[in-house]
């Protein structure tokens, strides 16, 4: 979808248009649920924060100032949900079920590399796991990643240096 599209989008749902948000929603639904899962480890811990954090996008959406800045906004949000949610209840360290995997997108192929990615990227700290999801999951760039997590970009290009190369050691590429 266009810029210009998602931007009449959100206006309408400024004006109160739940549809209009609906199809926001849609359109980042399985990149969000994606973000959610990485950052926090479990299905259902994922769809509660992307739950969440749909629930607070549209209470204030009214205070989105840049209308094309919306898909970084609800990654924001959803950001900090997942920091609520791994703050109040720890993650367990143990190895990741294969259920959980196989839960993901019927894009993803093969279940073992998914396992070993998720147990790799619960050794990189909250803030590494963030960057690199947003990364290379979610093609954010260093600037857009820094505003959304508060840092420079600068700060981010060396974060995502450093954890690549610890996942590089873990997974053997």
């Amino acid at each position: 979808m266009s810029s210009e599209n998602v931007s009449n989008l959100v206006k309408k749902a400024k004006n109160g248009s739940a549809d209009a948000f609906g199809e926001l929603y849609g359109l980042y639904a399985e990149d969000l649920f994606r973000f959610a899962y990485y950052s926090v480890g479990s299905v259902s811990m994922a769809e509660d924060c992307v739950s969440e954090a749909v629930c607070l996008a549209f209470q204030k959406i009214t205070s989105l100032k840049k209308n094309e800045a919306f898909k970084s906004w609800m990654f924001k949000i959803l950001h900090n949900c997942c920091k609520n949610a791994q703050k109040i209840k720890y993650l367990h360290q143990n190895e990741v079920e294969l259920s959980e995997v196989q839960n993901l997108s019927s894009d993803e192929k093969d279940h073992s590399e998914n396992i070993s990615l998720m147990n790799a990227l619960k050794k990189l700290s909250a803030e590494e796991r963030d960057i690199m999801i947003l990364f290379y999951s979610e093609g954010y760039n260093s600037k857009e990643i820094g505003e959304i997590l508060g840092l420079k970009d600068s700060t981010v290009r060396s974060k995502i240096k450093r954890a690549t190369e610890k996942l590089r050691e873990m997974l053997v590429i």
